[in-house]
């Protein structure tokens, strides 16, 4: 009999984190830098229907920079992580996944360990086992290929919560089960062409797919 328990492996930023203000802030002091389009605030919105191949084109960010820009990114983001908050109402939920014992939960990012760490402390989030980084921030696929290799489970048992397109494409591609949330960086229209195995509008939700009873 299988006894190993489902594992819900979130992504950070813009899902377990509201860092979209604070990545538009950063994205912005960076441009002049690496010679890339300002992105004005009011056009944040319009920015989220676009996947992150289309931005890359849309800003003219050079491919090869990319890894550059976000290692100087994430530097950055470390100074200003103390004024971001989880989403609301999404505290209560995890607490209540946790609390049932029924899953594991671990984190997989393209931001920095420290600064996820730094993040969890100062909002009591301490329910997480591990947390994993990458810094390819095109895909996800690779990494999440290797936590199911390291854990030796059932990708079947793996659910990835993510925001963005990317993390539905890599969760399917990795044979993990993909579930997206409507409160980050894309759009629920973005993130239903990307096809994932659920769709989350609100915190609440996730009980119906990790019900704790």
């Amino acid at each position: 009999m299988d006894m190993q328990k489902p594992t819900i492996l979130f992504d950070f930023d813009g899902t377990l984190a509201e860092t979209m203000m604070l990545i538009h802030t950063v994205f912005n002091r960076l441009a002049d830098t690496y010679g890339y389009r300002h992105l004005p605030e009011e056009d944040i919105e319009e920015h989220r229907h676009l996947s992150i191949h289309e931005f890359i084109d849309h800003v003219g960010i050079s491919y090869w920079k990319v890894p550059i820009i976000a290692i100087h990114a994430r530097h950055l983001m470390h100074q200003d992580i103390h004024e971001m908050h989880p989403p609301k109402g999404l505290v209560e939920v995890l607490t209540k996944i946790h609390e049932s014992g029924r899953y594991e939960m671990d984190i997989l990012t393209s931001n920095r360990k420290k600064n996820v760490r730094k993040f969890l402390n100062e909002h009591s989030m301490g329910w997480f086992d591990e947390v994993h980084s990458t810094r390819n921030i095109l895909s996800k696929k690779r990494r999440v290929k290797k936590y199911i290799r390291e854990k030796r489970m059932d990708p079947k048992k793996l659910y990835y919560v993510g925001d963005t397109s990317i993390d539905v494409e890599s969760a399917r591609r990795a044979g993990a089960k993909a579930v997206a949330v409507t409160w980050g960086l894309n759009t629920v229209q973005l993130l239903s062409r990307a096809n994932p195995d659920y769709l989350v509008d609100f915190p609440e939700q996730l009980l119906e797919i990790f019900p704790v009873h």
